[in-house]
């Protein structure tokens, strides 16, 4: 078994003054001239090894001495931090980065005592083995995020597991997760052999070790964003068409879209299974500037992802946004984008459908976007046209994409860039393009085997409980020797007042009362 000590918000700045966090830390010694060595040994672990929620984490430390060596205490744990930079850019610094820490998880291995050799000494040249075993939480302690949040809603998700986050390049192993150099969300197993000293502050750090492992945590589907701001996304867009450059009015079309369910990474496992689909649905609708005007003929439709990492070096209140970052002047954050090409569809062979439109006043005409002129007609029986594009979004396989989160100093986020190409009468190229932002979420599967026992055990639990409390009770009218013979304690003798005595009170203030 192995319990959770998670530490708070344990947020550190290299060169500037601290931004409202504190960390303790210990008072240690000089290592003495003996070395240990230390091995962590993973059971069912390789290079490739993803851990997920509820996953378990075994294994082995082995601590091995030249000489013969005493030791007080050996401190296994599981830790997540995130690391973040950003650079100075202000001529009045003499820092050339600002650096945050950030651990979010620690999780502390008991050693039982029967481990340990009694006397607690290392022998020369004999291994001493203490076993771990950890478990990938499902969520945070409130500790973790002890700052102000704009709201509930975003610091439930600062309580969220962060996933790993990093590129890693090894001779025969590349994995690219399209994440910057300013940002690293690390897990690792650490070990500690302690000597102690004097005092509690006074400790020797005989030797240390870690093993640096990746986690993708659970993340469920969340709801569709409300967008308020175009500056951040764009659903729907209306643009006026003309027939050539110098011909007449052909109409305008409205193109819309909304956000896709989200993209699903499967459960890790050792051959690695594509993500799950999703569709984004394009809705099309072209209102003709007059009846014998026929809708324009459609070209293709590109697709593309937009990646953008968020960090931070002071802690975020509110979910960062493109028009956030856009328009702060503040060097405490920044953001990474990239981008990765997803398909280019021909829908030449789209079909419009044709409609007769009541009448509708000017008033309530989409806008038009900033070179649409006309303000559309309002004639009654107007005819108008629609269509619907289906765009299946595939995630390539030679990228690593991490699930959306937002932490404290840390945020991934995705959209759909969708760019539609329209013909005009006349025209062999593409004379017009429509061009949509649609915000889009990337879930994760966790252990599915690990999450239905758990479920199973909680449901075996809630019926248990119900169970005792449908119990049948035996309900009957007490022994004739038990009733009239209560006995109250000498204490209770100044008893409240009863009906009677307010009776007599109210007739007292008031005579005429009977």
């Amino acid at each position: 078994m192995h319990y959770a000590s998670l530490y708070g918000a344990t947020l550190n700045s290299t060169g500037t003054a601290g931004i409202g966090f504190t960390s303790r830390a210990l008072a240690l010694t000089t290592k003495p001239e003996t070395k240990l060595e230390v091995e962590i040994d993973m059971k069912h672990h390789n290079d490739d090894t993803v851990y997920t929620t509820f996953d378990s984490i075994t294994g082995n430390v082995n601590i091995t001495a030249p000489s013969t060596s005493r030791f007080d205490e050996v401190r296994i744990t599981f830790e997540g931090s995130t690391k973040t930079y950003v650079e100075n850019l202000s001529p009045h610094s003499s820092k050339s980065r600002t650096t945050a820490l950030h651990t979010f998880l620690k999780l502390t291995m008991p050693v039982r005592e029967s481990d340990y050799p009694q006397p607690p000494v290392v022998e020369a040249g004999k291994t001493h083995t203490f076993p771990f075993n950890f478990a990938v939480p499902a969520q945070l302690l409130p500790h973790a995020c002890n700052h102000t949040c704009s709201t509930d809603h975003v610091h439930e998700a600062h309580l969220q597991l962060p996933p790993s986050m990093g590129k890693i390049v090894d001779k025969d192993y590349v994995y690219d997760d399209m994440a910057p150099e300013m940002t690293k969300i690390k897990y690792a197993v650490k070990v500690r052999v302690i000597r102690q000293g004097d005092s509690d502050e006074n400790e020797m750090t005989l030797a240390e070790a870690a093993k640096t492992l990746r986690v993708i945590p659970r993340v469920a589907e969340a709801p569709p964003l409300s967008v308020t701001n175009e500056d951040d996304y764009v659903l729907s867009k209306t643009k006026s068409l003309r027939k050539g450059m110098f011909s007449g009015k052909l109409g305008k079309i409205t193109v819309s879209s909304a956000q896709p369910r989200a993209i699903v990474l499967p459960a890790p496992s050792p051959e690695r299974a594509a993500p799950k689909t999703t569709v984004a649905t394009v809705d099309l609708r072209f209102d003709p500037h007059d009846a014998a005007s026929d809708p324009p003929r459609l070209g293709g439709l590109t697709t593309k992802l937009k990646i953008a990492s968020f960090f931070f070096v002071q802690t975020a209140e509110d979910f960062p946004t493109r028009s956030s970052m856009m328009f702060s002047m503040e060097a405490a954050r920044g953001v990474f984008k990239s981008t990765v090409p997803i398909s280019s569809l021909c829908v030449e062979a789209v079909t419009w459908h044709k409609h007769t439109a009541p009448f509708r006043r000017n008033s309530d005409w989409s806008s038009c976007s900033s070179d649409c002129s006309e303000s559309g007609p309002g004639d009654a029986q107007k005819p108008y046209y629609t269509a619907t594009i289906l765009a299946p979004i595939n995630l390539p396989m030679k990228k690593r994409f991490l699930p959306t989160f937002h932490s404290c100093i840390a945020s991934r986020t995705y959209a759909i860039d969708m760019t539609l190409s329209i013909h005009t009468p006349g025209t062999g190229v593409p004379a017009y393009s429509v061009s949509l932002h649609v915000p889009v979420q990337i879930a994760a599967d966790g252990n599915k085997t690990a999450l239905a026992e758990l479920t199973a055990a909680e449901a075996a639990q809630e019926l248990q409980e119900a169970d005792e409390f449908f119990r049948p009770r035996v309900l009957s009218i007490p022994n004739e020797e038990r009733i009239g013979n209560s006995v109250l304690p000498g204490a209770l003798t100044d008893l409240p007042p009863s009906y009677e005595d307010y009776s007599l009170l109210a007739t007292m203030v008031d005579p005429g009362r009977s």
